[in-house]
């Protein structure tokens, strides 16, 4: 009976990481789930997996699922880990940050704070914006996928803690809510650092409340966008 790995991962983030897993894994079948119904069908099934890889995924793996997974489950987190939780390259921008990077780490019951594997490490771009940071963040990523695949596929090995630590907050959807929603008396140069950090996107934009009625910002740009780290087209 073959052994299997399940890839969890966004529907977008399945072409660029399951090909480097599936090439590296030499006896075991990688399977791919989006959601946590999928996730539970596949543990209840006649033949659960072994390990779990999460691959940038906002899926929170319960601890029960752990606890069943007797080749553990890793996670991949697009930022370093002193940028824990959701939407880290939005806040590492807010914050002025000039170096940030992309971690892999042993999933625990509580986000972001297993023991960590690998961290990589790089420079923030001079004037990038959350599209430029998150296009890097995600060529990285893949590449630390691939790098360690080998590890990673092979279910008779345990890939050892580096002893670097997490640290910060756990960013949460609510705090990039508030995040988006500006001042009414917002300066010139915390609207300019609140733009940069959220960016423009097909479901987040800056907003407003004014007497008691909310705006949101939408000036049209042409350019492109960012979902879950890859390039999309803006809708008109």
């Amino acid at each position: 009976m073959s052994r299997r790995i399940l890839l969890l991962t966004d529907p977008e983030l399945t072409a660029v990481s399951l090909g480097h897993l599936s090439a590296a894994a030499r006896d075991a079948e990688i399977c791919v789930v989006h959601d946590p119904a999928n996730l539970a069908a596949e543990m209840a099934g006649p033949t659960p997996p072994e390990r779990i890889i999460a691959f940038a995924s906002g899926v929170i793996v319960p601890a029960e699922t752990l606890a069943h997974l007797p080749g553990g489950a890793y996670g991949f987190h697009p930022g370093p880990a002193n940028y824990r939780g959701l939407f880290p390259s939005a806040f590492a921008l807010y914050d002025g940050a000039t170096d940030f990077g992309v971690t892999l780490y042993k999933l625990t019951a509580e986000p972001d704070a297993g023991p960590i594997i690998a961290i990589d490490r790089f420079e923030v771009p001079e004037g990038s914006d959350r599209l430029a940071l998150d296009t890097l963040t995600l060529k990285r990523m893949v590449a630390l996928l691939t790098k360690l695949a080998g590890i990673l596929t092979n279910l008779d090995l345990t890939a050892a803690p580096c002893g670097a630590t997490w640290s910060g907050p756990v960013r949460r959807n609510s705090d990039f809510a508030a995040l988006c929603r500006l001042p009414s008396d917002v300066t010139a140069n915390e609207f300019e650092r609140r733009y940069r950090a959220v960016g423009e996107g097909p479901f987040h934009a800056l907003e407003i409340e004014i007497h008691g009625q909310r705006f949101k910002l939408d000036n049209r740009r042409t350019s492109d966008v960012v979902r879950a780290g890859q390039i999309k087209k803006r809708a008109a």
